[in-house]
């Protein structure tokens, strides 16, 4: 829960916000981190997917990661948790007084105890020596233990408080190597917000997203002709039997119908690839992106194919994109 803002432009202790705390794609980007969102509400801060950059983009928001008070995941990719070792150590150090609760799919209990027990094994041994000769008349002592919780969670309401209700569809990502990806709506007094995670058109999540105030997509494949070459660039029909499992992936075009069918106020399109990173990065990037994109602001022309098929609010997202229901 949040104490205190930063901010300046915008109450966080009222109402209902999204903070976009990663835009990007699992390829590096320097302006841009692990696609994730944290959604406040009332104060209350639910952080969705700990990928790059997720506590820095919290701060510059000005939410303490201290009080996050939920970490949500949709799946299991490296780019979704990249972090996730980090803010719990951090948070453990920095001496987080509440247990952190974390759920995601089946397998995430099993990755919260590996990265933060086994892949940091030197700083758990730290921390508890920390914490075992922490001088009595400083307070703030460390918890005696990492300061979370963890449990795997099936579709349906995986959560509800007097605040907020999080409910879960499946959603097709890669189903074939034996992990599922969730899409989640967190509803309020003040409205909806819908996070995608990683997936292609589906009728689980417009079903779930219908009506919402705020749909936060993933956008990782661009259209067929927006940039020549690599394995994403490739032409893939969503229509026929297998139309649901198709494709990983979300395009700009696809986009815009999606949230018309879902009747969506609002849609931001994130998880973008490194199309206008730095040369490194479009280097790094090329097997699956190919070369320079066609247009000149290429996220420009994102906009502009959603709002080809889309007549509601568009954001391409940004690291420290800010919304309000």
């Amino acid at each position: 829960m949040i104490r205190e803002t930063l901010r300046e432009d915008v109450e966080l202790r009222a109402g209902m916000h999204v903070l976009i705390t990663g835009s990007g794609s699992a390829l590096v980007d320097a302006a841009r981190g692990g696609a994730s969102a944290a959604v406040i509400i009332d104060g209350h801060v639910i952080q969705f997917d700990c990928g790059r950059m997720v506590m820095e983009n919290l701060v510059k928001g000005g939410i303490n990661p201290l009080d996050v008070d939920e970490l949500v995941f949709t799946h299991l990719h490296f780019d979704h948790i990249a972090s996730f070792g980090y803010f719990i150590i951090s948070n453990w150090v920095a001496s987080r007084q509440e247990p952190l609760r974390v759920i995601g799919p089946a397998g995430t209990a099993r990755m919260a105890r590996a990265m933060a027990f086994e892949g940091h094994y030197a700083d758990v041994g730290f921390v508890e020596g920390l914490v075992r000769n922490w001088p009595p008349e400083v307070p703030g002592r460390p918890m005696d233990v990492a300061p979370f919780g963890v449990r795997d969670v099936e579709p349906g309401v995986v959560l509800e408080t007097d605040l907020f209700k999080i409910s879960a569809v499946p959603v097709p990502h890669f189903q074939r190597f034996g992990l599922l990806s969730l899409g989640y709506r967190v509803d309020s007094r003040h409205g909806s917000i819908v996070i995608s995670g990683d997936c292609a058109p589906n009728d689980a999540l417009m079903e779930l997203a219908t009506g919402a105030d705020i749909l936060i997509h993933e956008c990782a494949k661009p259209d067929p002709d927006m940039v020549q070459g690599g394995k994403l660039t490739r032409p893939t029909s969503v229509e026929g039997p297998l139309k649901q499992h198709a494709t990983p992936h979300m395009t700009p075009s696809w986009l815009g119908s999606f949230a018309t069918g879902a009747k969506v106020k609002t849609v931001v399109a994130t998880h973008l690839a490194p199309l206008d990173a730095v040369p490194a990065s479009r280097a790094m990037s090329r097997v699956y992106y190919g070369s320079e994109p066609v247009a000149l602001d290429i996220f420009e022309e994102y906009r502009r194919r959603i709002a080809a098929n889309f007549s509601g609010a568009i954001h391409i997202a940004h690291d420290g994109l800010l919304l309000s229901v």
